[in-house]
């Protein structure tokens, strides 16, 4: 892969050969006339009949070879073999510019750029049905993130789906890939690859790489979701299982299945359930949560539970109940609200 290190290669290999060459034929037609011309003329001299012979111009000569033989038959190798290389290089620029080399590399240099700006984002690795489900509600909720997948085809189709997220080709079990998606400033990192080799080799890849990073793996069964949390996971789920609980709740609580549907799809509201860790010395931290007053945060939000600092559950917490340092508060609200209440949870 590495695309985007090897544009100036590509570069070389297609556009700066020919030109080198044609700068090769310049500087011997320069010297050749220099010669020709003698002391008499200079290398401005040299530099305009070389110039006129390799454009074919036929302006007027400045180093009279009339009566030179030899100057002649240099004249007729220098414009055989110099007009060729300059239809050559022209054709080879045009070429690279029209195919769109030149115009797609620029854009990988941008969206490297772009990638190397960003902290505390989401790497998702592969990106077919279920990597692209993962950006679409990342995008949603407005969370920066950085795609990586291996087939060419599928990294276009999520291009065009997803146009304002960066998507890097390439291989996610290499750490030359997952480094250029930014792994050690990334705060998640979601492996939805469908290989559970691959989804082994990456998990443990990019554990090593940032520890402190939350890591979800797809599993395609209970073994390998036993297997991906051993080797750093901090969850491994499982697509089926999520189907059958689907399947399942659609059948006994079709009410509450088609509430948290619409709450993910309704464009208007966006609404999500999030979670708000809070620090201590924040300015949350020893407030009663009838002292906390969600609503100044933003219009609807709702408090529907608090994870204490031992990892109990509190649901719908009464209105004294202390909010110490170190508890998380499950939420509902758009994006913008639930941002706004995780900087008041945050120290500085």
């Amino acid at each position: 892969m590495h695309e985007s290190r090897d544009d100036f290669a590509t570069m070389g290999r297609r556009v700066l050969t020919p030109v080198a060459l044609l700068f090769v034929v310049y500087l011997v037609g320069v010297i050749g006339y220099k010669v020709i011309g003698g002391i008499g003329h200079s290398w401005l001299d040299a530099m305009y009949m070389t110039t006129i012979t390799l454009t074919t111009t036929g302006y007027r000569e400045v180093i009279d070879i009339t009566e030179h033989p030899a100057a002649m038959v240099f004249t007729i190798v220098l414009l055989l073999f110099g007009a060729t290389t300059v239809v050559i290089t022209g054709s080879m620029i045009t070429a690279y510019v029209v195919e769109g080399d030149l115009t797609a590399g620029f854009r990988r240099r941008r969206m490297q750029k772009r990638i190397d700006a960003m902290r505390a984002h989401t790497i998702v690795c592969g990106a077919g049905q279920t990597g692209s489900a993962v950006v679409r509600e990342l995008v949603a909720t407005e969370r920066p993130c950085v795609a990586i997948e291996s087939s060419p085809e599928r990294a276009a189709t999520f291009e065009r789906q997803f146009p304002n997220v960066p998507v890097l080709v390439g291989d996610c079990t290499e750490d030359e890939v997952l480094t250029q998606a930014g792994i050690p400033y990334a705060s998640g990192v979601v492996v939805c690859t469908d290989d559970d080799k691959v989804a082994l080799v990456t998990t443990v890849l990019a554990r090593q790489m940032a520890p402190k990073a939350r890591l979800v793996a797809r599993a395609v069964n209970d073994k390998a979701a036993q297997r991906l949390r051993q080797s750093g996971a901090d969850a491994a789920v499982s697509p089926g299982n999520i189907g059958g609980m689907r399947m399942v709740s659609e059948l006994l609580r079709p009410g509450v299945v088609t509430f948290l549907d619409q709450m993910l799809r309704d464009e208007n509201r966006n609404l999500r359930i999030e979670e708000v860790r809070v620090e201590q010395r924040s300015s949350l931290d020893g407030l009663n949560v009838q002292d906390l007053r969600l609503h100044e945060y933003g219009t609807g939000l709702l408090l529907l539970a608090m994870r204490t600092r031992d990892g109990a559950y509190l649901f719908n917490p009464p209105a004294e109940t202390l909010v110490s340092g170190g508890c998380h508060l499950i939420v509902m609200g758009d994006p913008p609200s639930v941002m706004h209440v995780q900087a008041a949870g945050t120290v500085g």
